[in-house]
């Protein structure tokens, strides 16, 4: 009857129970975790990829929340609306971060519902996993604009006397000084395929002044086109001119932000002058700079010249010579303040290049660096007065390639002035622009590319 009672044994039992219970415990958490870590890493790669496509489906007017949502989906996830059960995900997406520009961020917070093999069975913990990413378009403005004109005033659209389509209407003005930011003159074109142009002004002008207003203009059977367009005021003329699609009225500037920018460059002391340079005694004969602070940038009797890769400050002159070939990768080119402004070229001269610029007849095919300070910066206008603006052109007549962003906030800009074909990849931003003389200018920018910029990770109970 001893033996009948002795329960040492079932100790043993209850023990060896016990223990087999807590590895198995033990190997289910340790799967559970592991599935949730592979399951983290897909979620992850879904958020990244979809805060990629909005913000570059943003640049191009595309909806974010549905950019992001295809994204996530074509990253493995099945994506609902409400209610996801387990093994499917939601999806948000939201412009802007506290504090920063709102639409230069994009922010997409994926959770999927994730079954546990062991934890289910004791807790509801980490059933849900959140992910949220960032993602920063490669420009930093308040629109898809890559050309930008900031003058509130305008400027006076060279031989231009009437307009017959005023902001949308069909009013008819003839007589008038037609004051612009962004316009085209004779059978010129300005093409943005796959960014928009936005004109912050004039939107009114003064009654009796003699003068209209449309900030974005097009006549002579010139065109704009571009995958957006915005302005206060617009209009066009009675010669078959165009711009498409037709201009959203915007009474504020879009884009006065422009590209993020370093600090200014300051000239050196001293400025190299080379004597070929100052006197245009070239002899037709090929050249190679380096960077640095010149005195006086003039390619006069030069047939060629190579622009080693770097920052060139100028001090004083900019010009350049007909029939001269300018090449030049990696190069930034700064124009110290009081370089162009010229007390008799603060308007815009039709059919010729004005004193300073690119010539008419230069072929100049520069890029700008790809990393480092200056990075994406080609040209930059240093004139800090915008009473006083400068004037540069880009003369016609030479088939150009160019690719980096050019900002001069205080510069009328003309971007060809005549024949010719201008093809350039930049962002934009300048006083006023203009493209005359029966110029084309072809601006392949896209905003859209794009890079992840933060992301984090959150386990949710």
């Amino acid at each position: 009857m001893k033996v009948l009672s002795d329960e040492r044994g079932q100790t043993t039992v209850l023990v060896a129970v016990f223990t087999a219970f807590l590895f198995l415990g033990l190997a289910g958490l340790a799967i559970d975790v592991g599935s949730l870590y592979r399951e983290k890493r897909m979620v992850q790669a879904a958020a990244d990829a979809g805060a990629l496509a909005a913000a570059a489906g943003e640049a191009s007017s595309q909806d974010i929340y549905t950019s992001a949502k295809f994204a996530a989906t074509q990253n493995g996830l099945t994506v609902v609306e409400a209610s996801p059960t387990a093994g499917q995900a939601m999806v948000a997406a939201r412009d802007g971060l506290p504090g920063v520009n709102p639409k230069a961020y994009v922010q997409v917070t994926v959770s999927k519902q994730v079954s546990t093999f062991f934890m289910g069975a004791f807790t509801s913990a980490f059933k849900t996993i959140t992910v949220t990413a960032t993602a920063q378009a490669s420009y930093l403005a308040s629109s898809n604009a890559c050309m930008t004109a900031l003058n509130p005033n305008g400027t006076q659209v060279p031989y231009a006397s009437n307009v017959t389509s005023l902001d949308g209407s069909a009013v008819a003005i003839y007589g008038t000084k037609v004051m612009a930011d962004i316009a085209t003159e004779g059978s010129s074109h300005i093409n943005n395929p796959y960014c928009g142009i936005s004109a912050c002004g004039p939107a009114t002008e003064a009654a009796g002044s003699g003068e209209t207003a449309a900030a974005l203009y097009a006549w002579g059977s010139g065109s704009i086109s571009a995958s957006s367009t915005s302005a206060p005021s617009y209009g066009t003329d009675n010669s078959g001119s165009t711009i498409s699609p037709a201009p959203v009225l915007q009474a504020n500037c879009i884009d006065t932000v422009g590209p993020t920018l370093p600090a200014a460059p300051v000239p050196a002391a001293g400025c190299a002058d080379p004597t070929w340079m100052t006197s245009g005694t070239g002899g037709g004969g090929s050249y190679t700079i380096s960077p640095g602070t010149y005195c006086n940038f003039n390619t006069a009797n030069v047939s060629h010249l190579t622009m080693s890769p770097g920052l060139y400050i100028i001090r004083n002159t900019f010009s350049t010579n007909s029939g001269s070939t300018i090449t030049g990768s990696g190069v930034t080119i700064y124009l110290a303040n009081g370089v162009i402004a010229n007390a008799n070229n603060y308007t815009y001269v039709a059919g010729g290049a004005t004193p300073y610029g690119v010539g008419n007849g230069t072929t100049m095919d520069i890029s700008a660096p790809t990393s480092g300070t200056y990075a994406n910066i080609a040209i930059w206008d240093g004139n800090s007065s915008s009473s006083t603006p400068d004037t540069f052109t880009f003369g016609g007549g030479a088939a150009s390639t160019f690719s980096g962003n050019i900002y001069a906030p205080n510069t009328n800009l003309v971007l060809g002035n005549g024949s010719g074909t201008s093809s350039v990849s930049s962002n934009i931003t300048a006083g006023t622009i203009m493209v005359l003389g029966g110029s084309t200018f072809d601006d392949n920018y896209n905003p859209g590319a794009a890079k992840a910029v933060a992301g984090g990770v959150n386990l949710t109970k």
